[in-house]
């Protein structure tokens, strides 16, 4: 079904201070989208406060701490000053954990029984729709405390639904599940998305929770948003390093910028090679830059048993030696040293044996321009 183009965000963010040191960032989630906000930090500090802001749960005694700066929309209404159960918001995860002395109904039901808005039959009935929607039927009289992981966090995803929330914030949900069970859970929570029309922030330090799960990801350091972006655009128009690094693993080297000429800049490693990468908007003849390039988007020739490398070099390989290597089935990682001592990462095709990868052998690294972006070092733009 089409929205209407005036409709409001389900939840928006203008100017809003995650963290005291942190810029400002700015957010829409659309209604029945999925925004992933990716945590790239060493901590979950700025995910984690993130969370308390949104859902009223930062107070200073019994007041709702607002945000150094910024305002929280949700459909449209400031919800900025608002306590918890005002704000048209739910959530679930590592900071909402079950009332472990309850059963599942009982804690579905809380929310609603602690309104007292309406009859405890039709609190009832709405339990056990939910009951029913997230598969817990036959859980539904068990103490919370007894629960898997993944059926702790469907208990706390219907606890947080009964309250029809206009927008749905998920802190981590995963977080204690198994990989599998992971990717189980997350493929029920896109289904009950799309057929209830979900609107949904998903709050994560997995690349692949965010891959699988939402439309776009919101890539955060330290509270700073680095970019938001649907997954093809992170990975292949990265906004600086650290979301290149983040979403693609992606190898950073350093050079000088020679030239740039049709958004394609010439660099001189500190080896002396000369590379090319795409040139970011930022990017200035003269500069120090940090080229980044996928470990998948890189080949390697190794020449000839008794072959020196420099007989088959080509402008634009890197002298390298191979340190080790890995088959991984349909893929081989190998790790690489150039002569300024920094080391490579390489995905390729099992197309070698091992016996063909022993370390010290002597290599050439290249790859295509279009393949890596050159950022300036300084972030001067930024």
């Amino acid at each position: 079904m089409s929205l209407m183009h005036d409709s409001p965000a389900a939840l928006a963010l203008h100017s809003f201070t995650v963290l005291p040191q942190a810029p400002a960032i700015t957010l829409s989630l659309p209604r029945r989208g999925c925004i992933a906000v990716l945590g790239i930090a060493p901590d979950c500090q700025d995910i984690e406060t993130l969370t308390a802001r949104l859902t009223g749960q930062a107070t200073i005694g019994r007041a709702v701490m607002p945000p150094q700066a910024g305002r929280m929309l949700v459909a449209g209404e400031d919800v900025t000053h608002r306590p918890p159960g005002s704000r048209h918001v739910a959530s679930c995860g590592v900071h909402a954990p079950l009332f472990g002395h309850l059963s599942v109904l009982d804690n579905i039901l809380f929310p609603l029984r602690a309104q007292g808005t309406l009859e405890p039959h039709e609190i009832l009935r709405q339990g056990h729709d939910l009951l029913a929607l997230t598969g817990l039927d036959h859980a539904r009289h068990l103490r919370a405390d007894t629960l898997s992981p993944s059926q702790a966090f469907r208990a706390g995803l219907a606890r947080a639904l009964i309250q029809k929330p206009e927008a749905l914030i998920l802190n981590q949900p995963f977080a204690d599940m198994a990989p599998q069970t992971s990717q189980q859970e997350q493929a029920m929570l896109d289904r009950l998305r799309h057929a209830l029309g979900l609107s949904i922030l998903l709050m994560t330090r997995q690349r692949s929770e965010a891959l699988l799960s939402a439309d776009s990801i919101a890539v955060m350091d330290r509270g700073a948003l680095l970019q938001n972006a649907d997954a093809p655009t992170l990975l292949s128009r990265p906004a600086c390093p650290a979301v290149a690094v983040a979403m693609d693993d992606a190898n950073v080297l350093t050079g000088k910028v020679l030239d740039i000429e049709d958004d394609i800049a010439s660099l001189r490693l500190p080896s002396g090679e000369t590379v090319e990468a795409m040139a970011d908007h930022a990017l200035a003849i003269d500069d120090l830059a940090c080229i980044c390039i996928p470990p998948d988007r890189l080949s390697v020739l190794f020449p000839r048993l008794g072959a020196h490398a420099q007989e088959e070099t080509e402008s634009g390989d890197v002298h390298c030696t191979l340190v080790a290597a890995h088959h991984l089935g349909r893929t081989i990682i190998m790790r690489l040293r150039s002569r300024d001592g920094t080391e490579i990462t390489l995905h390729r095709p099992p197309v070698h044996t091992m016996r063909d990868l022993q370390p010290g052998r002597t290599g050439l690294v290249a790859w295509q321009a279009r393949n890596a972006i050159a950022f300036p070092m300084d972030e001067k733009s930024r």
